[in-house]
């Protein structure tokens, strides 16, 4: 049985990889935009001074801890998710949405 070798290929230039990668493409997994929701996970970076997290982390100090656990009762994350929650329906109620 005779095996075929594959043909000697000709070495790209660099103009013509660059012409490759220049050229952009879309991801290999569609994304249906009508089926983001409000429930939608969402990544953004958030600065805060020293001061609001000293701030904070008094605040998260005060609340109760379980029995014989080290760890304070919220974590950072989520104490400032429980603030936005609060501020979100307050300004709701003020603006009546």
């Amino acid at each position: 049985m005779a095996t075929t070798l594959p043909l000697p290929r000709k070495k790209p230039t660099e103009a013509e990889i660059d012409a490759v990668i220049n050229k952009g493409g879309s991801t290999t997994k569609r994304v249906d935009k009508s089926l983001e929701g409000d429930d939608t996970v969402k990544f953004f970076n958030l600065r805060l001074t020293s001061g609001v997290l000293n701030k904070i982390a008094g605040f998260r100090e005060k609340r109760p801890r379980k029995l014989a656990s080290p760890k304070l009762g919220i974590s950072t994350h989520d104490w400032i998710l429980e603030a936005i929650e609060e501020k979100m329906q307050r300004e709701g109620r003020k603006y009546s949405m």
